[in-house]
């Protein structure tokens, strides 16, 4: 009987990890929470960053920053466009306790780059890069 429960909860667990989506299907992030990085630049690029959607962390907005600079908050399931300079950039995530995920990042003039925002049942916060 133990084992039987303990087989249920890991599953239940595993059901509540948030699930890709890609940015042309998330929700956009409304543009209250867009902070920054949304004027036209000279030789602009683009930085995508799409959070998963799933009940885990779902209770919290995503902080998204660029080079240091608060640039949204992205909540289950939506995505948000920024607009960079050609060149390096830092961006990273924290959200609700899950810690602060930082990835370097070198984009050409005039290129896209995408970015995943996941949380998995640990509330281990991630952000990786995605073609998606």
């Amino acid at each position: 009987m133990r084992i039987l429960i303990a087989a249920l909860g890991v599953a239940l667990l595993v059901g509540c990890a948030s699930s890709p989506v890609p940015s042309s299907q998330a929700d956009p992030v409304p543009s209250t929470r867009l902070f920054a990085y949304q004027a036209a630049v000279d030789g602009e690029s683009f930085l995508v960053v799409t959070r998963d959607k799933g009940f885990v962390g779902a209770g919290c907005n995503a902080t998204v920053s660029i080079d240091g600079v608060r640039a949204a908050e992205v909540g289950s399931g939506e995505t948000a466009k920024f607009r960079v300079t050609p060149g390096e950039h830092i961006v990273s995530v924290s959200t609700c306790g899950s810690g602060l995920k930082e990835r370097e990042t070198s984009i050409k003039p005039g290129a896209t780059k995408k970015f995943r925002i996941s949380v998995d049942s640990a509330m281990s916060l991630d952000l990786s890069p995605t073609m998606q």
